[in-house]
């Protein structure tokens, strides 16, 4: 895995790669900062953007390295650190137009007959080293429509992974109905798997092997049905009229936008 998705490591030093690219490989400061590997202090000067980090290298659907993601070691880690820090936006890199893996799957993604889509570096790699190799992984960014010109390139099938904690769910209830929309006008399947409370894909797989994860993939629901079934949850015969009504006018609204 290691090899497969180049993984790296950014040392805890200031200027180690400034160091290596300057003065090695005859690089300038200003080409390393619009690299998105530098950034430009106030005073003067650069430094390194990645620290003490896991790095993963994020590179497009031909395996060409466009920008790096970056996990913040334990032993590292200081108080106002952010878990992950991608590279920004650059020349090569935008990433509502990108998928993580993208090139490691898509030999899978046409033998599987379509893509799944995780939130996390570490989901795929996992996935991928448990035999499922049609993962790929958004980049800090909900999919979006920058996102379909990509995937019709390879499959007009997706299935969504949620993360089994309310955070996972809510960010999707909240784009769900936009993303209905937008795949039902390019033709694209949607299909939502909601894995168990707590769990994320990293751990279901770790834990229970790819057989108990392909079993939960084989009961992913209709993006629709996954819409219905979460504003009746809860809704048993005889509930409050108030609260029915509010579920038939979240069905009827997510209706209004997805068919045409």
């Amino acid at each position: 895995m290691q090899e497969a998705f180049q993984l790296g490591y950014s040392p805890d030093e200031w200027s180690a790669l400034l160091g290596y690219l300057t003065d090695r490989k005859g690089f300038e400061p200003e080409e390393i900062e619009q690299a998105g590997l530098a950034i430009k202090r106030d005073q003067g000067g650069y430094y390194d953007r990645f620290r003490g980090r896991l790095m993963f290298s994020i590179r497009d659907a031909r395996s060409r390295p466009i920008a790096f993601g970056g996990r913040v070691l334990p032993e590292f880690a200081r108080d106002n650190d952010a878990k992950y820090v991608n590279s920004p936006e650059t020349p090569l890199f935008n990433k509502s137009s990108e998928l993580y893996a993208l090139d490691a799957a898509r030999d899978a993604i046409a033998k599987e007959g379509g893509i799944l889509v995780m939130e996390g570096y570490t989901d795929v790699i996992m996935a991928h080293q448990h035999g499922v190799k049609h993962a790929v992984a958004v980049l800090g960014t909900a999919l979006g429509d920058k996102h379909v010109p990509l995937i019709r390139r390879f499959t007009d099938s997706i299935t969504l992974v949620l993360d089994g904690d309310a955070a996972g769910q809510n960010r999707t209830m909240g784009i769900l109905d936009n993303l209905l929309a937008l795949f039902v006008a390019h033709e694209i399947e949607l299909k939502i798997l909601s894995l168990p409370e707590g769990a994320d894909p990293c751990d279901v797989i770790r834990s229970h092997g790819s057989d108990e994860f392909r079993r939960l993939l084989a009961r992913s629901v209709d993006a629709l049905e996954h819409k219905i079934n979460a504003v009746t949850k809860g809704l048993a015969p005889g509930a409050a009229p108030h609260r029915s009504a509010q579920a038939v006018e979240a069905i009827l609204a997510t209706l209004a936008r997805a068919l045409p």
